[in-house]
Formats: C-alpha cells, sequence, structure tokens
C-alpha cells in the first residue's frame, strides 16, 4: 500500500501547556481518529539552534524523543494541519513510503 511516513520530533522537556509537545500531538491525532503509532526515545539529538539533546544520568527530562505515524495522504495532511493550528513547536518529516501489514 502507498501511505505517508509522518514523524513529529521534540526534546521530551518541550511543554504545551503544561504537558509534553509530543503528548499534545498524540492527543490531537486521537481527536482525529487516529489510534496508531509509534514512539521513539533517542539517545541524543541536536536542534536547530545547535543545542544538544540527550537523556543524562540525573536528568532524563530533555531526552529527544519522536512520534511516527504511517497514513493516508489525506488523514496525514488533517494531522500537519491540526498541529500547525495549534501552534505546537515541534519538527515534522513526511515522506512517501510503502508499506504492508500481514498476518491479521
Amino acid at each position: 500500500m502507498k501511505g505517508l511516513e509522518v514523524i513529529f520530533m521534540a526534546p521530551r522537556s518541550r511543554r504545551h501547556r503544561g504537558k509534553p509537545v509530543l503528548d499534545s500531538v498524540a492527543a490531537i491525532a486521537k481527536s482525529h481518529g487516529i489510534r496508531r503509532h509509534t514512539r521513539r526515545v533517542d539517545a541524543e539529538g541536536a536542534g536547530a539552534s545547535g543545542h544538544t539533546h540527550s537523556a543524562h544520568f540525573f536528568e532524563l527530562a530533555d531526552e529527544p524523543e519522536e512520534l511516527m505515524f504511517v497514513l493516508e495522504g489525506d488523514k496525514a495532511e488533517e494531522l500537519m494541519r491540526a498541529v500547525e493550528a495549534e501552534a505546537l513547536h515541534v519538527f515534522c518529516i513526511c515522506r512517501t513510503i510503502d508499506y504492508w501489514e500481514f498476518g491479521h
């Protein structure tokens, strides 16, 4: 099948209305009927400013995270517009992919 992989990235310390920004993205997705996602925690990342984000022994709040969705084109556009409308400070990648689901 053809679809879009949409990945939102932000450090765990980044907040929107008191909660982690990627939790806000997940809530927006859920409100648009998008249930399936994958969340990954990364060891280290650097933002546009060059600041390095990483999980340290004493402080795990700055670890970089990714929230990934595989969606059809209309749903991907709907999600990205909703995130933009909420004015979330988050980086996003959207790319065309082929995908399969086996065994169901």
